[in-house]
């Protein structure tokens, strides 16, 4: 386990502007198969588990807002923290919750996981995060930074990119999904640039992140969501 989680830059990928003109929901729905199915999923997967129950959630990669608003507006017992380490997400997520009755259910904060003091979560999500986290120890040091910040039998919600770069098959779904954002509207160009981040995230096979969970002390494993190169599990603490 490392010492210390180091994190690939967020910036370094090609994104739509974070600014109030642009709707970056919808932007990035044109890009990522299925992503409109994520979120009605997890919801359901909570209010499952949960049973109704007040529930502390506890957001990763928070940055946008989205997670907290899909999840919080017609949840009014969910309240939220979430963490992202960058701030442009951040000040949108803040922007976005502005006015809205989840604003006073939900708190954001600038920092890795292993910086947050709170604990006993009864919810985790971590939604198209995970990948940006090297696998040279600090992707199971996040893990375990999560778990330990869970209750007993608490459940993740994490979706992630999967994949091995260069192998075949992998290399085929990235061009599905180039094929996929230029049927939604994108140019070629942009559909093209946006499909070369799949090769800069640190996305581990699907064995190899359940590995890391598992070794995280996650354990019960529920595969949720699949959307080409994108896989969501519910993982419990």
């Amino acid at each position: 386990m490392a010492d210390e989680m180091t994190h690939l830059k967020f910036e370094d990928q090609d994104l739509p502007k974070l600014d109030d003109r642009n709707d970056y929901e919808a932007i990035v729905e044109q890009y990522i198969p299925g992503r409109r199915a994520i979120f009605p999923i997890i919801e359901a997967s909570f209010h499952e588990l949960l049973a109704g129950r007040p529930a502390k959630i506890l957001v990763l990669g928070a940055g946008g807002g989205e997670e907290i608003l899909r999840l919080g507006m017609e949840n009014p017992s969910w309240s939220f923290v979430g963490v992202d380490t960058y701030e442009p997400m951040l000040d949108l997520a803040r922007r976005r919750l502005a006015g809205t009755p989840v604003e006073n259910r939900s708190e954001v904060h600038t920092m890795q996981i292993d910086e947050l003091d709170e604990r006993e979560f009864d919810a985790a999500t971590c939604i198209l995060t995970a990948h940006f986290v090297p696998d040279d120890g600090s992707k199971l040091a996040f893990f375990k930074a999560i778990h330990a910040r869970l209750k007993p039998r608490a459940p993740l919600a994490i979706v992630d990119g999967v994949g091995l770069v260069g192998e075949p098959g992998t290399e085929l779904l990235r061009r599905i999904w180039k094929r996929h954002a230029m049927r939604n509207g994108v140019s070629e160009q942009a559909a093209e640039s946006n499909a070369q981040n799949f090769k800069k995230v640190a996305v581990v096979t699907v064995e190899r992140q359940e590995e890391l969970l598992t070794a995280a002390g996650f354990t019960d494993l529920v595969p949720i969501f699949r959307g080409l190169a994108i896989k969501g599990w519910l993982a419990f603490a």
